[in-house]
């Protein structure tokens, strides 16, 4: 993969890797820059447009254009405000959601026990279901989902949170292998600049 730039428009080429690591990029490169700047995206992975379109929508982002030339596509994508919901059913689901992760945040503010020192994030709050319900299946339960820290992201958004690193690593793996779109391991530090382990 590598980041160019064309036209100050910020490009992110994924050419020769497949799902889930071109939209584990673009959601990290398009994290980087300011809401309402685009993004332009290099890709050959043939589930690409379908994936884009879906994690577009997932996320609140638009996007602008898809292009297939030379052989690749080319995705252009705005940066969004994050997701909101469109039906009323859709917003409802969203805030309660919200409202859900951010009591459990504040219930383990006052009662610190088991506090997690390590966070798991996603590229869309739909990915973090998506792998809350496989683990569930798997009978994985040694995490606990939190809203995303505005210092790792500023829009709405999930984290599984670990007490310790090697099962944050271990399920980390598990969902890579299962191709989910997990982003990064951050540690939990006093300063609130959640380092990236992995």
């Amino acid at each position: 993969m590598e980041n160019l730039s064309v036209n100050n428009i910020p490009v992110v080429d994924t050419r020769g890797l497949f799902c889930p690591l071109p939209l584990t990029l673009v959601s990290k490169k398009l994290k980087e820059i300011p809401v309402g700047e685009r993004l332009k995206v290099l890709a050959d992975d043939k589930a690409f447009k379908k994936d884009i379109e879906v994690w577009a929508y997932e996320t609140g982002n638009k996007l602008i254009e898809f292009k297939e030339e030379n052989g690749y596509y080319i995705a252009v994508i705005e940066r969004g405000k994050g997701f909101k919901g469109e039906s009323i059913i859709d917003k409802i689901k969203f805030i309660s959601l919200g409202i859900k992760l951010h009591f459990i945040k504040h219930f383990l503010d006052i009662v610190p026990f088991n506090k997690p020192n390590y966070l798991l994030t996603f590229v869309s709050v739909a990915e973090g279901i998506r792998a809350n319900n496989f683990l569930k299946e798997k009978n994985i339960d040694n995490y606990i989902m939190l809203p995303v820290p505005k210092e790792i992201y500023p829009h709405c958004g999930l984290v599984f949170g670990f007490r310790n690193k090697e099962d944050a690593l271990k399920v980390y793996n598990l969902l890579k292998e299962n191709k989910f779109a997990v982003e990064d391991v951050h540690i939990i530090d006093k300063e609130k600049k959640y380092p990236k382990i992995t």
